[in-house]
């Protein structure tokens, strides 16, 4: 058995019926170059490719009573038929619809009784086009090692040959009996008063840390003050999507003519669109925005999927109202933020994950379920942005080629927005996920991404921004 890391663990606890811990991407197809693709090419397809990445076979071996974590070990009754779903979407077949097709499927939670993920086929789309959407737990892999498995699933070329299966993957081990799991897990439970007491010192010294360097560090990002939005509210069991795409050339252009990074660019992009929005609501506060931006924490030759990720907030100075002052302030902000992270990140300490069992966790997570008391928290955050690095190439999966690549992501309690990135080929394309109580009308906020960026490109002097040909071929 291969036992979860810490990290892994909170994603599992902090699920709910509400507060899902799964995330989902949409890849649209043309397979109008492959004479012989359909859903049974497809399923061959996937099945072959499923023994090149060994953890989609794992399933969770839970430790009686949550005295410990649990662990990955091998389905041996794994049956690809209970993980892949075909549907048709409704006509005319377009974004809008295949979005709705998306909210259903990112609402319900995973059966954890087999292998945390699912693949949705979907045909009807029109022009032709057929997509399928992955959708995976967060304690299976995070979003940079989701968009690594592309190159597991998909290949350079319409008529390329399946690659060997190397003699060296990973695999989970048998599943042991209950009654071994029971005792292997009394020696880390005596620990755990003593794990207890040490974490507390070490947020405590990093708490002291980060005290510091406020105070000798003006341009770090707040942590009182940051306003509430609409939809920094409670959130409920279902989900909204939308996506948008713009040009990765005009990022690059704008990234050199400010001496930015391409990141900024993102979330001056971002400040734009949410500050747009807020405005055209007559919401928009005084304050800046501020929002948590994952950042990988794995090394350039780690391709492993397994989650390495850490948090860093920058505020969106949506308090200025000149677009390139803006970037310039999230530059600033950026760097700032990296640098507060990296100086937090020297003074380790051990995740919750790994210092309390998951029977502690689980009961702290329902009190602030049940309570209400994790909506009633002091706004720590505004959204989520997370820019994930895809493939610069073409990519083709099972003979048709992949057109757009949009993330659905995960929206936590008291920050009902996530807007995640993937750069793929000369495009960006962006998924946005909601609550569709808190916005209702997420398809019009997607509409301001590119309107921003054609803000930003117009008062930059670059002229107009660089049309994307859509992924769903209108």
């Amino acid at each position: 058995m291969k036992r979860l890391s810490g990290s892994d663990q909170i994603f599992l606890s902090l699920e709910t019926p509400e507060w899902h811990q799964h995330i989902a991407g949409l890849t649209v197809l043309d397979p109008s170059d492959s004479d012989d693709f359909g859903f049974e090419k497809v399923l061959d397809h996937l099945e072959r490719r499923l023994d090149l990445a060994p953890k989609f076979r794992w399933k969770l071996k839970n430790v009686p009573f949550g005295l410990d974590r649990p662990g990955w070990v091998e389905a041996e009754d794994f049956d690809l038929a209970r993980h892949v779903k075909r549907i048709g979407v409704p006509a005319p077949g377009g974004a809008h619809e295949i979005a709705e097709l998306l909210n259903q499927i990112l609402t319900p939670q995973l059966n954890r009784r087999i292998p945390l993920w699912e693949f949705w086929y979907v045909d009807g789309l029109a022009h032709g086009r057929v997509a399928f959407v992955l959708k995976f737990h967060h304690a299976l892999l995070d979003g940079v090692a989701g968009s690594s498995l592309a190159t597991v699933l998909a290949d350079l070329s319409p008529d390329a040959d399946h690659p060997p299966v190397p003699d060296d993957l990973p695999t989970a081990g048998r599943a042991p009996s209950d009654a071994e799991l029971i005792a292997r897990s009394v020696i880390p439970n005596a620990r755990t008063p003593f794990r207890i007491a040490r974490y507390v010192g070490e947020a405590a010294n990093r708490g002291l840390a980060m005290l510091q360097y406020r105070r000798t560090h003006d341009d770090a990002p707040p942590v009182t003050g940051i306003p509430r939005t609409r939809w920094n509210q409670s959130i409920g069991p279902r989900r909204a999507t939308a996506f948008t795409s713009v040009s990765f050339e005009d990022l690059r252009r704008l990234r050199k003519e400010h001496d930015v990074k391409i990141n900024d660019v993102v979330l001056a992009m971002v400040g734009g669109a949410l500050r747009a929005y807020l405005e055209g609501h007559d919401e928009l506060p005084e304050e800046s925005l501020l929002v948590g931006v994952p950042i990988s924490t794995r090394a350039d030759d780690d391709t492993e999927l397994d989650n390495k990720i850490a948090n860093m907030t920058v505020s969106l100075a949506t308090d200025e109202t000149d677009p390139v002052e803006r970037l310039r302030r999230i530059h600033r902000n950026s760097q700032a933020a990296k640098e507060m992270t990296e100086a937090m990140r020297a003074r380790r300490i051990q995740s919750i994950g790994e210092t309390a069992p998951p029977l502690m966790l689980n009961l702290a997570v329902r009190a602030l379920h049940d309570t209400g008391a994790a909506a009633a928290m002091p706004t720590v955050m505004n959204a989520v942005v997370s820019n994930v690095p895809g493939p610069p190439f073409p990519l083709y999966f099972a003979g048709a080629r992949i057109t757009g690549m949009y993330p659905g992501s995960v929206i936590v309690e008291g920050m009902g927005l996530n807007i995640t990135v993937l750069s793929y080929m000369d495009r960006i394309d962006i998924g946005l996920t909601s609550d569709p109580e808190l916005v209702p009308d997420l398809w019009h906020m997607a509409e301001l991404l590119p309107a921003a960026l054609e803000e930003l490109m117009q008062a930059s002097g670059l002229g107009p921004a660089t049309g994307v040909v859509d992924a769903f071929g209108n």
